[in-house]
């Protein structure tokens, strides 16, 4: 009896501190999970603002520092000494030239060959970069580049336009060259005073430098970015077995469009956007290296084939892509989760503290009522017993007292003596329970046929 009753004076609280608890807990979930889907959603919004201004930054580096080249051939090929040398009105005018070429591509650092080529094709005046220790090529060096793709499509525009070349790989003696060098060529046809046309300025342009400046403006947020050309072919990708896939003959297939239809069906047919694909989120935008005077070339991987088509205005760009991939973005989920985690674990403990204190505070107040029950439930019984006894004293005591007497008039042997002491004892018994009854100091009950009743022998402490 006694361990059922402790079972249930600790299961009591146990139930109640399960029932607080499990409330706010399901409360503290739903909270702390609304909470942290609109962070994560805050954190989305502020990675996609960075993407596109991360991009839009690269994307006016790139502009101008083709709109700087664009600069330097006009200067180039206006150059007075350039012009003294094709009307023959100075002897030292080549030699002069060069010199000057020389210096104005040791100053630059970003042009890998700075050529004038006459209209046959031929090269008069070459400067090479040489890896920073630029140098004249001399005159046996010089080579004929009539049948290269870039020659024939410059030569053949207008004067004061420029030919901007595709970017690609520059290949030299039939091959490309090793390291790769990733190349842009910048060419304008150069005329005298007649206006008749006498060859061409050509600006080998290094793309490395391009890429390299691009890497090196990267911002601290943005973790990489791809470059790529019109048919989707990586110039800088995320991996260097992905790149210039279109320069040789097996690797045609390495393309975005071909890696990722969908996404490349995005990127192509929109200057700029924002979107979530399988692979995370997509942030790209278009480079326009054509001004109004430019014109570019569908070029050739081929050192001495001609170009197949020339490209103008929206027919030449290059996309700047940026991706956060899937697990960066779940990475993302996993360090707002792990950043708040302290501060859930203590509303947490919180909970768990309260909700012990709470479901103490309802116990106390149970036991206080209960208390409080059994206070008035006794202090019925103590008025019962009082007045049950007050009433029926004076009663017994009569009862009692003629008893006594009848006994002392009664011979000791004859029955009705016998009768009148039973009597006596009976009278006497009811004092005990009267007696008994005065002293009840709690509530006790006991089973009683299909009920229960005071158990005055229990109750009281006599």
């Amino acid at each position: 009896m006694v361990n059922v009753n402790m079972k249930k004076r600790v299961s009591y609280p146990i139930k109640f501190f399960s029932l607080i608890f499990l409330s706010f807990l399901l409360l503290f979930l739903g909270v702390a999970g609304g909470f942290l889907f609109q962070k994560l959603k805050a954190e989305k919004k502020i990675l996609k603002a960075k993407e596109r201004q991360n991009i839009e930054i690269l994307r006016r580096i790139a502009n101008d520092d083709v709109k700087s080249v664009a600069l330097d051939l006009f200067f180039l090929s206006v150059h007075p000494v350039l012009h003294q040398m094709i009307d023959n009105t100075i002897p030292v005018a080549p030699q002069k030239l060069a010199d000057d070429f020389l210096a104005f591509c040791s100053n630059s650092g970003r042009y890998d060959q700075i050529r004038f080529l006459d209209k046959t094709g031929m090269e008069r005046i070459r400067i090479n970069f040489n890896q920073g220790q630029p140098y004249i090529v001399p005159e046996d060096k010089l080579q004929n580049k009539v049948k290269r793709y870039y020659f024939a499509d410059t030569f053949a525009m207008e004067p004061g336009r420029i030919f901007v070349s595709p970017f690609d790989l520059n290949i030299e003696q039939g091959k490309i060259e090793q390291p790769l060098k990733p190349m842009i060529r910048f060419g304008t046809p150069v005329v005298n005073l007649t206006g008749q046309k006498q060859g061409i300025v050509l600006l080998n342009y290094l793309g490395t430098k391009l890429i390299l400046k691009l890497k090196e403006e990267l911002p601290d947020s943005m973790d990489s970015f791809m470059l790529l050309n019109t048919e989707g072919y990586w110039l800088k990708g995320e991996s260097a077995e992905d790149e210039w896939g279109f320069m040789y003959e097996d690797r045609k297939d390495l393309t975005l469009a071909k890696r990722h239809p969908e996404a490349w069906k995005e990127i192509s047919t929109q200057d700029e956007g924002q979107f979530v694909s399988d692979q995370g989120l997509y942030t790209f935008t278009t480079v326009w290296p054509l001004g109004k005077s430019m014109l570019s070339s569908s070029g050739s991987s081929k050192a001495f084939q001609a170009s197949t088509a020339a490209l103008s205005g929206k027919k030449y760009y290059w996309k700047i892509v940026s991706q956060v991939t899937t697990e960066k973005i779940k990475g993302l989920k996993s360090a707002i989760f792990l950043s708040w985690l302290p501060y859930l674990g203590i509303v947490f403990i919180f909970i768990l503290l309260a909700s012990f204190v709470f479901a103490m505070a309802l116990e106390n107040r149970k036991q206080v009522l209960k208390e409080r029950i059994e206070r008035e439930r006794l202090q019925g019984v103590l008025e019962m017993a009082g007045a049950v006894c007050h009433e029926l004293n004076q009663p017994l005591m009569g009862v009692s007292g003629y008893s006594e007497l009848l006994l002392l008039d009664t011979l000791k042997d004859t029955h009705q003596y016998e009768t009148i002491r039973k009597i006596k004892g009976q009278v006497d018994r009811m004092g005990i329970i009267t007696k008994k009854l005065m002293h009840v100091t709690q509530y006790k009950t006991k089973t009683y046929l299909k009920g229960h009743i005071v158990d005055i022998d229990a109750a009281s402490d006599e």
